[in-house]
């Protein structure tokens, strides 16, 4: 078995979480809890953790959510101010970025070496002589209201030995990944696009891993005997489709017609089987998929998860699904699930766990855990 590459979660100032702690994680972690109780921004922040505050994410994932102003064909204009009025959707309060923030926190309890932390912090451009450069000079709390034209940037920190500094601008190509970036696949409500289905599958065909592929369509239709995504040889890979082999029927079907349940086992098997050593995180794992199937699915992310060294995070809100993900954990002898439960405590976000054996206990009761 693998190290896991969290052992425990501390996210604080993220969103709705003002210091959410998580005491234990496992290799397969489940997320209930209410509607808007951040369940999604859970999964946020640590695809943040493990890109590392990659910028980039960041920027995506408030065009998610419609949190930018002025924007123009899809695009914001490149003005501070604009940025600062986005970016403020990120901090715990929502308060106006108007000084050095409090920074983000995200990572493990018991690794400060290893913890993340975000903030938006003030600058000003001053001219070195000596070198005949200009240098981008920290400015302390405060000071921002006495110098002419401070600058935001990001100021990215991985414990006390890797800190990165990033303008405030939406252009990729000014922002530069960590090379501590760890592997996550993300899995939106919709599944992955064909796009990113037919890259990862590609990435998979010929190996071993393909036949997870085939397998995990096989939990929902035993009679699938073969995948491929096809498209013109001119055509991008956004073209392509895939297309399944079932038995007794001559020609191909496009994996669509079979139903929405297909595609989401797909997006599922493909984003474990390229996720080594990494994290998968799939929002609403149980859309589209029947309660009689999703045991067998849960059965196939542990064995992949254990097989690969990947530390999965699921949210659901739906009780056969918890139900079939406890029957799984506790069949899984080898490693461990861990239920975690978000709801509102002295009106900040907190989090109750529940072991394999609780989680047992509670739904031998029906006792509601989501």
């Amino acid at each position: 078995m693998g190290k896991l590459l969290l052992d425990s979660l501390e996210i604080q100032n993220f969103r709705g979480f003002c210091k959410l702690q998580i005491e234990k994680l496992g290799r397969v972690n489940l997320i209930v809890g209410k509607n808007n109780i951040g369940k999604s921004s859970l999964l946020e922040a640590l695809e943040i953790y493990a890109r590392r505050g990659n910028p980039t994410l960041i920027w995506q994932f408030l065009r998610d959510r419609n949190e930018f102003r002025n924007m123009r064909l899809g695009r914001i204009e490149e003005n501070p101010d604009d940025f600062l009025a986005a970016l403020k959707y990120l901090f715990y309060g929502r308060k106006e970025i108007k000084d050095n923030t409090i920074p983000i926190s995200i990572g493990s309890m018991h690794s400060p070496e290893e913890m993340l932390s975000i903030s938006i912090n003030w600058f000003t451009r001053e001219f070195d002589p000596l070198e005949r450069v200009a240098r981008w000079q920290p400015l302390q709390p405060g000071e921002y209201l006495s110098v002419d034209s401070p600058i935001p940037r990001f100021v990215v920190l991985l414990g006390q030995n890797s800190r990165i500094e990033y303008p405030l601008q939406t252009r990729s190509s000014r922002i530069r990944p960590s090379d501590k970036e760890i592997s996550c696949i993300s899995i939106g409500t919709g599944g992955l696009s064909s796009a990113q289905a037919s890259l990862l599958w590609d990435k998979v065909t010929l190996t071993t891993l393909d036949a997870e592929a085939l397998s995990a369509l096989q939990i929902v239709a035993p009679g699938v005997v073969g995948l491929s995504f096809i498209g013109e040889e001119d055509e991008s890979s956004s073209s392509r489709v895939p297309l399944i082999r079932v038995k007794d029927i001559d020609e191909p079907l496009p994996l669509g017609s079979l139903g929405n349940g297909m595609l989401r086992v797909l997006s599922i098997a493909l984003a474990l089987a390229n996720a080594k050593d990494g994290m998968v995180l799939i929002d609403e794992v149980e859309n589209g998929i029947h309660y009689t199937v999703q045991h067998e699915l849960w059965n196939l992310i542990f064995r992949l998860a254990r097989q690969l060294n990947i530390q999965v995070f699921a949210t659901t809100h739906n009780w056969d699904c918890i139900e079939a993900f406890q029957k799984a954990a506790e069949e899984d002898k080898q490693e461990e699930g861990m239920l975690i439960r978000l709801s509102l405590k002295k009106n900040e976000v907190g989090a109750t766990l529940f072991s394999e054996e609780e989680l047992h206990v509670a739904t031998r009761e029906g006792i509601e855990v989501r």
